[in-house]
């Protein structure tokens, strides 16, 4: 695990929130103080929504892909739909 101090010299950014992470999660661990535990909670969570806010999902396709697949989900439904229409009759 890389120390905050490290990580903050090498430039900060992402490595050294998840540094943080590590060492607020180990201080929450270790705290026997109540009236601390609270604060340092909100700091964890707030360097882990920081952490979730960096790191972006890998996007599936672009827009041209997204149209295609709805198409063809519109198609299947309406093919179900034709389908079921020509059972009833």
């Amino acid at each position: 695990m890389t120390s905050v101090s490290d990580a903050a010299a090498a430039g900060g950014g992402l490595p050294m929130l998840v540094a943080m992470r590590a060492a607020l999660a180990a201080a929450v661990d270790d705290c026997e103080s109540m009236r601390d535990l609270p604060a340092l909670t909100r700091q964890l969570d707030a360097v882990d929504q920081r952490i979730a806010s960096l790191t972006v999902a890998e996007p599936k396709g672009d827009g041209v892909d997204e149209i295609a697949e709805r198409r063809a989900s519109r198609r299947e439904h309406a093919a179900k739909g034709a389908a079921r229409a020509r059972a009833s009759s």
